[in-house]
């Protein structure tokens, strides 16, 4: 198992602090100075004697104090911990100087003494941060060769130390046993740790650890030298052995400050320099043992064991370097193998590279051509290789073609582009991404290296995506944006010249019923019909743009008069008129147009703007027409967003209220019934009537809400009040319901609460739709009706005769009642074909079995000219406005109905068909009366 470690120091916690620097640099000097008093002998031997014997203590000192504050530094982990017992090592190192300089001060030389358990710490603590370097170190060798090398290592230096150092002191030395134990256990401990420290060296690691074995071996050596002194006796301080003490802290010491330098550093890979000395070790080793044999040998050097015993050596060297020079071998094979298969690896890179690359010459010409140019172009290489580049080339490009390899060529170093070029290969042309790098000092190419990407897919789909960005993908018209634009820069040339530019803002009436009914893709085929019907109506100079949903806006250039643009919107309006073909039916829309021309100081968002207002009051005003936009327009549209905004307090507050119209008999003018019309009162505008809100509440999605209210409000109203008019339960009620009420909401369940809540009987009850409600989405609609109907209460098609109605789907519905829209009833007196309309849907009418309610009465002919057509029931102004249903008990309606009215009508009397059948009931007592 390979492990690489160095002595990787773990993160930095800080800034070696300053101190460390200049506490080194003021050992470093003190050392020189004290090694060169003592080695020069300044102030004769008894001053060196002095300089030698307190030497010492302020250099160990100083060493204490960095290796202890290196210890505190670094952080947790065996690193700190070994340099936490070289830091306590050291103390107990400057703890026995201490003692035996006191002891020399005072002429006593204990030895042994109590500086020796001091020594023999020193010695146990150094011990332990041996072995904490080793664990730390970072080893970058397998573990199996590291205990090979240290087991070579400590056998060879260790019988060299034991043979020629400790052994010949030991049997040289007279004196007694403690004094030579302990001299040689010192020698002997020195020796240890000197091997531990060339163990850490085998691991390959960097300065650090080399410091502290030059420092303790520079130690260890003056050990060795003072306890050979003391065992023959003859030991005076301020000899070699003390400037070997004194000059060991400083590689300590700067070991420490490269360790705090080196804290938090990412770990690094040993230098040349110190993984020779640690491969050179084991062969150190060998040599000192064979030392000690040739040492041994010496008085019988040419004896045959001994020829032998050098012989095995030199076969044993000879052994290694042709196992050096085989594993050299070796691993020149291996790198020349791999250098194939990475020369192999890019090889096939190229080959299969969907790029293509090549290599050109300063004239231009191709010396190298990837494969896959004939992929991509059409070209083989083997075809192409020594042509000209540029001459190959063909489409318009090829002059870039000859800028850009001049630009590659004239660069010294980096890439140049990437530059788009186009390129025409047989009936394609292609779009190419270039970049190129002048690689003309390089040995391995010597030319101009370029690299072309096929970007054809990409530059088509770019251009699908600005397609995109500026059409509608529907209906291929412009979008939004391109709209803007072109009106920006049609206003921009109108300001120059004479003429103007108009905009048109199309909003189509009852797509959405269409949409919701048929389903979104019948929806989408009614939009491209419309877009189709938009463009052939226009000229083929005017932008038309589909801005969203059902909105489309045309703009109009070049316009000379008003009425031009008049004349477009009502072809325009006409054309979108005629049904549309759609799922085997034809379907109406009609369009609502907002027109808007360009004024001096007119700006693009101005102009939009005036014409979205201008649509908006078209559809206001009743839809399928178009209005121009005109200056107090803006004031309008303010007050209908503060509508908006006020419409769901209004829903809160109960703002809204009922008046009710009284619907009367034509013959006898007695009360029938009443239609009950909403009003807002408004804090801050007053009353308003349902034309200034209703519209608004439709498109503010809450006419659900506001009907329902109606529904139940009325019915309860008129329970309430109908007791004191005679034949009160025989009075009708009608009540007007919106269409999206009708498509969307709950109205039959709302219907039946409002009958269950009220008491209401479901047959006095009328609702009333408006014609394009009904004949809109028939078939829903129809099973709409069967459920009203089943109900009990009364359908009445209100304004009748307004619409496109088809007799068809009319005589299929379940209808009780139609009501003639006013605009027939004005034109009884006033127009030559008045009656005539009128009589058409009494007729009709009668023809159904339904009863006819003329509205918008106002003159005694109108009267006279119903009552001749058979016309028996009617409401207007001529005979009441819409009030409080209070304020008709004191009315002439009521008190001819008392009259008249004096005994209950029988459920068999009553009509089957509508309510107001009733009156004959009412007339044939009037007659008998009579």
């Amino acid at each position: 198992m390979d492990t690489k470690l160095t002595l990787a120091p773990p993160t930095r916690r800080g800034k070696m602090p300053r101190w460390v620097d200049a506490l080194t640099l003021a050992l470093i000097i003190y050392t020189v100075i004290g090694a060169v008093w003592m080695l020069a002998g300044f102030g004769g031997p008894r001053v060196t004697h002095y300089v030698g014997l307190l030497s010492d203590l302020p250099a160990a000192l100083m060493c204490v104090v960095v290796t202890v504050a290196t210890a505190r530094f670094v952080e947790r982990g065996p690193l700190r911990s070994a340099w936490g017992f070289l830091a306590l090592a050291l103390g107990f190192y400057f703890a026995a100087l201490t003692i035996g300089t006191t002891s020399w001060l005072r002429n006593v030389d204990p030895f042994p003494g109590p500086a020796d358990l001091f020594y023999c710490g020193y010695y146990a603590a150094l011990t332990l941060a041996a072995l904490y370097l080793i664990r730390g170190a970072a080893m970058r060798v397998p573990w199996i060769q590291l205990s090979l090398d240290g087991t070579i290592f400590a056998v060879g230096f260790g019988a060299f130390f034991w043979f020629l150092v400790i052994r010949p002191a030991a049997s040289a030395s007279e004196v007694d046993f403690l004094r030579q134990a302990l001299s040689l256990g010192y020698a002997a401990c020195d020796c240890i740790l000197l091997l531990m420290f060339g163990v850490l060296l085998l691991t390959g690691a960097r300065r650090v650890p080399v410091l502290i074995l030059a420092g303790f071996a520079t130690m260890f050596m003056g050990d060795i030298l003072w306890s050979l002194a003391k065992v023959q006796g003859y030991y005076l301080p301020g000899q070699f052995q003390d400037v070997l003490y004194l000059c060991c802290y400083v590689p300590i010491t700067i070991a420490g400050r490269e360790q705090m330098l080196s804290s938090g550093s990412r770990a690094r890979e040993p230098s040349t320099t110190t993984d020779t000395i640690a491969r050179s070790l084991p062969y150190a080793a060998m040599l000192a043992a064979f030392l000690v044999l040739v040492y041994f040998s010496r008085g019988n050097i040419g004896g045959p064991s001994t020829v032998m015993t050098m012989v095995v050596f030199a076969l044993t060297l000879l052994l290694m370097v042709r196992q050096g020079v085989m594993l050299r071998g070796d691993a020149l094979l291996r790198e020349r193998k791999a250098a194939r298969i990475v020369e192999d690896r890019y090889a096939s890179l190229i080959a299969n590279a969907s790029d293509v690359i090549m290599i050109v010459g300063a004239d231009g010409t191709l010396r190298f051509v990837s494969p896959a140019c004939e992929r991509t172009l059409g070209l083989k290489p083997e075809e192409i290789i020594g042509k000209d580049l540029a001459g190959l080339w063909a489409g318009d490009d090829r002059e870039r073609l000859r800028m850009f390899l001049a630009e590659v060529a004239a660069s010294e170093s980096g890439t140049v582009g990437p530059v788009e070029l186009r390129i025409e290969r047989a009936t394609k042309r292609y779009v190419l991404e270039s970049v190129g790098s002048n690689l003309s000092n390089d040995p391995a190419v010597q030319g101009l290296a370029l690299n072309f990407r096929d970007i054809s897919e990409r530059k088509a789909l770019e251009e699908q995506l600005r397609q995109l960005a500026f059409h509608d993908p529907l209906t291929l018209l412009a979008n939004r944006n391109l709209f803007r634009d072109r009106v920006q820069h049609a206003l921009t040339l109108a300001q120059r010249g004479p003429s103007s530019v108009a905009v048109m803002f199309l909003d189509l009436d009852n797509f959405k019923n269409i949409n919701d009914s048929l389903g979104h893709d019948a929806g989408d085929r009614l939009l491209q019909a419309v877009a189709q019907r938009i463009i052939k109506t226009t000229r083929s100079s005017d932008t038309v743009a589909r801005l969203g949903g059902d909105e489309f806006a045309v703009l109009v250039e070049g316009i000379a008069t008003i009425a031009e643009v008049q004349r477009l919107a009502d072809g325009l309006i006409a054309t979108l008129n005629i049904p549309f073909p759609l799922n085997g039916m034809e379907v109406r829309v009609g369009a609502s147009i907002g027109v808007a021309f360009s004024g001096s100081e007119s700006g693009t968002e101005t102009l939009l703007s005036n014409a979205d207002i201008a649509m908006y009051h078209a559809k206001a005003a009743g839809k399928n027409r178009h209005v121009t936009f005109q200056t107090q327009m803006q004031d309008m549209l303010q007050e209908r967003m503060r509508l908006e905004a006020d419409i769901g307090r209004a829903l809160a507050r109960e703002e809204f209220f009922l008046e009710y119209q009284p619907i009367v008999d034509l013959g006898t003018r007695s009360l029938l019934g009443v239609e009950a019309l909403v009003r807002w009162r408004h804090p801050e505008a007053g009353v308003l009537m349902p034309a200034r809100f209703i519209q608004v509440v439709e498109e503010c999605g809450q006419i659900d809400k506001l009907g329902r209210w109606v529904l139940h409000r009325a019915c309860q109203d008129l329970c309430a009040w109908r007791g004191s008019v005679a034949g009160g339960s025989g009075l009708r009620l009608a009540v007007n319901i919106s269409g999206r009420h009708l498509q969307h909401g709950e109205l039959v369940h709302d219907v039946a609460q409002a009958l269950q809540q009220s008491g209401l009987e479901a047959g006095n009850l009328v609702i009333e739709l408006t014609e394009s409600t009904i004949m809109y989405n028939t078939d829903a609609n129809l099973e709409r009706f069967h459920r009203l109907k089943g109900l009990g209460v009364r359908l009445a098609i209100d304004d009748f005769g307004t619409g496109y109605s088809s007799l068809s789907y009319l005589h299929r519905f379940p209808i009780d009642i139609l009501k003639i829209d006013r605009s027939f009833v004005s034109r009884l007196t006033n127009s030559d074909n008045g009656p005539e309309l009128a009589s058409a849907v009494i007729t009709l009418g009668e023809t159904l079995g339904l009863d006819t309610v003329a509205e918008g009465i106002e003159s005694e002919p109108q009267v006279a000219a119903l009552l001749a057509l058979g016309c028996v029931a009617g409401q207007g102004f001529l005979f009441a406005k819409a009030g409080a249903l209070s304020e008709l008990n004191d009315s002439h309606f009521v008190a001819r109905r008392n009259a008249l009215w004096t005994a209950p009508t029988s459920p068999g009397e009553m009509s089957a068909t509508g309510r107001f059948r009733a009156l004959k009931a009412i007339r044939r007592r009037s007659a008998g009366a009579a």
